[in-house]
C-alpha cells in the first residue's frame, strides 16, 4: 500500500491527504435536488465502499462530522479492510449536544476533534475574544481527543490562533477562486501563513467549481500556499478518488 507523507499533531501522525465527505454525505454546495439524491444513493455501505477504495490507494483518513451515516461507513471500510481509518472528527448541529457526539466517536480512532466551522463563523465575539469558546475545547480535550478548529473566515482564524486558545489544527477552505475563504481569499491565506499550527485545507476543488480538466493544477497551487500543511478532497465515487488521489501522489512524489 502507497504510505503518504504525514503531519505531527501532539505526536498523531495525520497523512497529508484526507478524504473529504461533503459529497458522500447531502452537502455538495450546488443545489437542494443534488443534496436530496446524494442522501438517497449514498447508503453507508455505498460511502464504505469508496473510502474501501481510497485504502487500497493508500488514503485511509477522512475529515468530516460526527454524523451516524459517516460513523457506520467507517466501521464497515475498517471491517472489510482490515486497516484502521483516522477520523477527523467535527462538531455538528447544536452546541449543547457536544458531549453527546463525542461520545459518539467511542470505538473509533479520532484523536483530533475539530469545533466546526459553522460555529464559528457565527460565534460571538467580545473584547476580540469568542464568548465561551473555551468550554467546548475543553470538553474535546477532557474526552482524550486533541481541539482543533474549523472555520471559513480569516479574521477569526487569526484571532483564534493569536487568542492562546487550546487549539493544535486548523481546518479552513483553500482554493484557487476563493469560494467559501471569507470575507475574501486573502484574508484566509494571510492567516495561514502566519498560524503557528498545522492547517488542513478543505474545498480544494471549490466543491466543483474548478477549471475542466486543471485538476493537478488547483491541487498543486493549494499544497504550494504557504502554512498548508494536509489537504482534504471530496471524493463523490472511486472514479473520482482514483483520479485525485494520483495527482496528490505525483505532486508529493509518492510512488
Amino acid at each position: 500500500m502507497t504510505v503518504f507523507p504525514t503531519i505531527e499533531v501532539e505526536g498523531v501522525e495525520v497523512p497529508k491527504l484526507l478524504i473529504g465527505i461533503n459529497s458522500l454525505l447531502g452537502w455538495s454546495h450546488t443545489s437542494i435536488g443534488r443534496d436530496r439524491w446524494i442522501r438517497r444513493y449514498y447508503t453507508a455501505r455505498r460511502v464504505a465502499r469508496v473510502f474501501e477504495f481510497c485504502i487500497k490507494l493508500g488514503v485511509y483518513g477522512v475529515l468530516g462530522p460526527v454524523w451516524p451515516r459517516l460513523i457506520e461507513a467507517i466501521k464497515i471500510a475498517e471491517r472489510n479492510t482490515g486497516q484502521e481509518m483516522i477520523f477527523i472528527s467535527t462538531t455538528i448541529g447544536d452546541p449543547k449536544d457536544t458531549e453527546k457526539q463525542l461520545k459518539m466517536l467511542n470505538g473509533l480512532y479520532s484523536p483530533i476533534c475539530c469545533i466546526h466551522g459553522g460555529w464559528i463563523d457565527s460565534w460571538p465575539i467580545e473584547n476580540r475574544r469568542l464568548v465561551g469558546l473555551e468550554k467546548y475545547l475543553k470538553m474535546i480535550r477532557e474526552a482524550g481527543m486533541i481541539p482543533g478548529v474549523a472555520c471559513h473566515n480569516g479574521e477569526k482564524l487569526t484571532m483564534i490562533d493569536e487568542g492562546d486558545y487550546d487549539v493544535s489544527i486548523f481546518a479552513t477552505p483553500v482554493n484557487k477562486i476563493g469560494f467559501y475563504m471569507f470575507p475574501n481569499r486573502e484574508s484566509i491565506l494571510n492567516a495561514i501563513k502566519k498560524t503557528r499550527k498545522p492547517v488542513v485545507a478543505i474545498k480544494p476543488l471549490a466543491s466543483g467549481r474548478f477549471d475542466e480538466g486543471r485538476i493537478y493544477d488547483w491541487l498543486k497551487w493549494v499544497f504550494e500556499q504557504k502554512g498548508v500543511s494536509a489537504v482534504c478532497i471530496g471524493f463523490m465515487s472511486r472514479e473520482e478518488a482514483e483520479e485525485d488521489i494520483q495527482h496528490v501522489k505525483n505532486i508529493l512524489g509518492v510512488s
